[in-house]
């Protein structure tokens, strides 16, 4: 009997929650051990060993739900003490200032899970700057402090706080590597999926890269993401590395560059003692759960590496461990490359990251202001739409003339207006997109030109007035300005009475598409066009 009641108390302590599967358990038991009580004359027996057998059990339930809670409790005080320690240390080896800024109010620990300490910050920006700037001299100091094998997230407390209302705080259980040694974790944290902004020209790499962080080569091996420089390819690879170690600190990925792999591999075979400098390398890229090769174009011509980086390939493959590769041009454009080892890229699938949208520009400018600044309201949107329509092409360098916008005025105590976007980054801008003036010349003259050719005055142009044919000349004027002179969308808004981003957008497309139909529409366009740059010459 002692047994019987032992055995439904650890039952309980694992699962206490399964109340009704455990009653079921019990009453089979007895069922098995004295079935005679189960015959009818019998069945008072029954009833009081019954009774008997709840009421033990709602005790042991008791205890074991407040030995559970104790444990959890004396779990997390552990992992409180560890950031304790480690906050005492960062006190001594930072100043003051830097300090104060970001650990002073970074202070609670507040969840355990999947071997990663999760520590509430007063906000993103602060969350931020420890990934970035100080998560490597934390995981430095890390090892003076306690043996086990976590990591540390920073979590902003309005996130925190909708993950504890969502779903209670776990105290996680340590799990030890289980390999020769232990990987470390070498990506940039502060690439993820979650600051990742998606729009029509990424959305299907996105998706793809996701799915391969959670179910790996079930989707698709390898991945191969193609594009032009600075569009966002090393975030979604460095995304996935990073969502693969959050839920399990202890998996082994790579993240490189074509060009490291490539030196690594001449290393080996080129060093004295270069038995043992092979050994390291095939240890490196083969005991892996995930490979992620950054610009496989730069093993372009390098024939020995190409062949060993086909074996390696290869080996994981029949593995069934991912790869994922990135690149600056499709499988087919690649030159110089082994065409068994381009038919290897080709096997999975190839997604492309086009060039982004003025929209999309927006929203990755919007978010990452987050990230920059404590208020992010205090830079108006017309600044944002202005930096987009200058950066066409490479989000790398639109994000840094953020940065660098950003920093100006925060330094020379300015306010963020569009005055200072331009002082501040005169010397990044290309030209032709620069003068200021010039385009403030253009749209004046397109104005002019516009309502002498459509006989109505400014006034009604920039008026709220939706008469047909002034509608119809306001439109033809948006259409002219972002078509030939590559206005941007908030300039075009502003010098028409400020209507907003989305009017613009409207009046853009109403135009386009009655010049692909309509020849007196088209007439319009021509004869203004033609206006507008005779009076521009004189």
């Amino acid at each position: 009997m002692f047994i019987l009641f032992y055995n439904s108390f650890l039952f309980f302590k694992i699962c206490y929650k399964s109340a009704l599967s455990i009653l079921y358990i019990i009453i089979y038991n007895l069922y098995l051990a004295f079935p005679q009580l189960f015959i009818v004359d019998k069945l008072w027996v029954f009833c009081c060993y019954l009774i008997i057998f709840l009421f033990f059990f709602i005790i042991f339930a008791f205890y074991g739900i407040i030995i559970n809670k104790r444990g959890d409790n004396e779990n997390m005080n552990e992992y409180q003490n560890i950031w304790n320690k480690l906050l005492s240390i960062l006190r001594e080896d930072l100043d003051e200032t830097t300090y104060n800024d970001c650990f002073s109010k970074s202070t609670e620990v507040y969840k355990f899970e999947n071997n990663y300490i999760y520590v509430k910050t007063p906000n993103v920006l602060v969350s931020y700057r420890i990934q970035q700037f100080y998560l490597p001299k934390i995981k430095e100091l890390l090892p003076s402090v306690t043996s086990l094998n976590i990591g540390f997230k920073f979590v902003d407390e309005k996130t925190a706080n909708e993950q504890e209302e969502s779903k209670p705080s776990s105290s996680g259980l340590i799990v030890e590597p289980d390999s020769l040694d232990k990987i470390s974790r070498t990506i940039p944290s502060v690439y993820n999926f979650e600051n990742f902004v998606a729009g029509e020209s990424n959305r299907y790499a996105w998706i793809m890269a996701m799915n391969v962080a959670k179910d790996g080569a079930k989707v698709c091996n390898p991945l191969y993401i193609f594009g032009d420089v600075g569009l966002g390819k090393t975030h979604l690879m460095t995304a996935i590395g990073n969502y693969v170690l959050d839920n399990n600190i202890n998996s082994k990925v790579v993240y490189i560059s074509a060009q490291k792999f490539a030196e690594d591999y001449f290393l080996s075979t080129s060093s004295r003692g270069s038995d043992e400098k092979i050994k390291s390398f095939y240890d490196k890229y083969r005991n892996i759960d995930f490979l992620l090769v950054d610009d496989i174009q730069l093993l372009e011509g390098k024939t020995a590496t190409q062949e060993e980086f086909f074996k390696v390939f290869e080996d994981l493959v029949n593995k069934n461990k991912q790869i994922v590769i990135t690149s600056d041009r499709p499988v087919n454009e690649l030159k110089n490359i082994m065409p068994r080892l381009k038919s290897r890229f080709g096997w999975g699938v190839v997604a492309e990251i086009k060039t982004p949208d003025e929209n999309l520009r927006f929203d990755i400018l919007k978010r990452k202001l987050s990230f920059l600044i404590t208020y992010p309201e205090d830079v108006p949107d017309n600044v944002l739409h202005t930096l987009a329509s200058l950066f066409d092409t490479n989000i790398r360098d639109m994000e840094g003339a953020l940065r660098t916008f950003i920093n100006y005025c925060v330094c020379m105590n300015s306010p963020f207006n569009e005055e200072n976007l331009y002082i501040a980054l005169e010397k990044v801008i290309p030209q032709k997109k620069f003068d200021k003036d010039a385009s403030k010349t253009i749209i004046s003259i397109a104005k002019q030109e516009t309502c002498d050719y459509y006989n109505i005055s400014i006034k009604d142009i920039e008026s709220d007035s939706r008469k047909k044919n002034i509608a119809y000349a306001r439109q033809m004027l948006m259409y002219i300005l972002r078509e030939n002179y590559n206005i941007s969308l908030q300039q075009i808004g502003q010098c028409l009475g400020s209507r907003d981003h989305a009017t613009v957008s409207h009046g853009l497309d109403k135009i386009k598409c009655l010049i692909e139909s309509d020849n007196l529409t088209k007439k319009d366009y021509e004869s203004l066009v033609k206006r507008i740059s005779n009076a521009e010459k004189s």
